[in-house]
């Protein structure tokens, strides 16, 4: 695997100036462009009544959201003797999901899946704080719980609804500079995060330079230089191909992500109540079918991609979480006392409890 030089700090400023620029233009461009072609399909209704869910995401074919919104798609069909027929748009072929949330809002998209859902309530960063979790266990009674419950009531004033979630994962660190062995290898690395304050916070608090952008544009930014490096958890490492411009991978499981399944508001108050129990229930089944595989997942990646030549280190995680304590006051600061009650509850909560 060959070393990718950085350009110089002045020409990367530039670079990404005209980079937002370009993508401000263009996904006005992309989000009108979808809503044309979707509102296609909402007029367009099949002779014996059958009723369209378009899926977006932005993971392609062979991840685990899409696996298991496949399941769904057959789970729903089967169960509705056919009533609904579902159809998923993979790959970003829709647009980031930034567009794909405003798509909900307004109608022309059914169902995503997303893990910058802060962008309407900020709270939501909050649930992806470094080194908050215990385990899975935890993260389930959390996301089980009233407290998800009232950050999300919120949300439909929005036009969106929290309906479930899936595993995005444990995040790591890679880069194409250096290997990562403690905290402060990171000083200095620009490195790629979601537009969520609890991953810039995050990288802030470790001395590195965060640089929000779009997953989709991700894999083009570390080929050219323009970003160090990214954190994510493996399989989008792995299923985005990030591995190839990338020589370096940090186990820091320094943020657990549960991914949002979101649904268009506006869609769900014309399903019936027993339509909207059996699109909870086929979802929550796809969910533990999911939690479950990606439970040996990373053992799996984590193979192929030494296999593919990337070097792993593996942290001393106590280090890491010492030096990212300031990222939960900078939090508190930019959203208040109600961001600190939270972390309180969460971190005191001992069993798991399922509704």
């Amino acid at each position: 695997m060959t070393t990718r030089r950085n350009p110089g700090r002045t020409d990367i400023k530039n670079r990404k100036r005209q980079m937002i620029k370009n993508y401000n233009k263009i996904r006005i461009l992309i989000g009108l462009f979808s809503f044309l072609i979707l509102c296609v399909g909402c007029i367009q209704e099949d002779k014996d009544n059958t009723r369209t869910v378009k899926i977006g995401l932005g993971h392609g074919p062979s991840h685990s959201f899409t696996k298991a919104f496949k399941k769904f798609e057959k789970k729903l069909e089967t169960r509705s003797d056919s009533q609904y027929n579902v159809e998923i748009y993979h790959s970003g072929q829709l647009g980031g999901e930034n567009e794909m949330q405003e798509m909900l809002t307004i109608g022309s998209l059914e169902m995503t899946v997303t893990g910058v859902i802060n962008t309407y309530e900020p709270l939501f960063s909050v649930f992806e704080m470094p080194y908050l979790y215990r385990n899975r266990e935890h993260v389930l009674k959390v996301n089980n719980s009233e407290i998800m419950d009232k950050v999300a009531e919120p949300l439909t004033q929005y036009g969106i609804k929290l309906i479930g979630f899936y595993e995005n994962g444990f995040r790591n660190i890679s880069n194409s500079v250096r290997p990562i062995k403690k905290p402060k290898d990171m000083e200095g690395l620009m490195i790629r995060t979601p537009e969520n304050s609890a991953q810039i916070l995050t990288m802030k608090s470790l001395g590195a330079s965060p640089t929000p952008m779009p997953f989709s544009e991700l894999y083009t930014a570390l080929a050219q230089g323009t970003v160090d490096g990214q954190e994510n958890p493996l399989q989008n490492i792995w299923y985005g191909r990030l591995y190839e411009v990338q020589e370096y991978i940090a186990m820091t499981h320094h943020i657990y992500n549960s991914a949002y399944v979101l649904i268009s508001h506006k869609f769900w108050k014309k399903l019936s109540t027993e339509d909207q129990e059996l699109f909870r229930k086929c979802l929550y089944e796809t969910t533990l079918w999911q939690l479950d595989y990606m439970k040996t997942l990373d053992k799996e990646l984590e193979k192929k991609m030494k296999e593919k030549g990337v070097q792993f280190t593996y942290p001393n995680r106590a280090a890491f979480k010492k030096a990212t304590r300031s990222a939960y006051d900078r939090l508190y600061q930019k959203l208040g006392p109600k961001a600190r009650e939270i972390v309180k509850e969460i971190k005191n909560m001992k069993e798991l409890t399922e509704k």
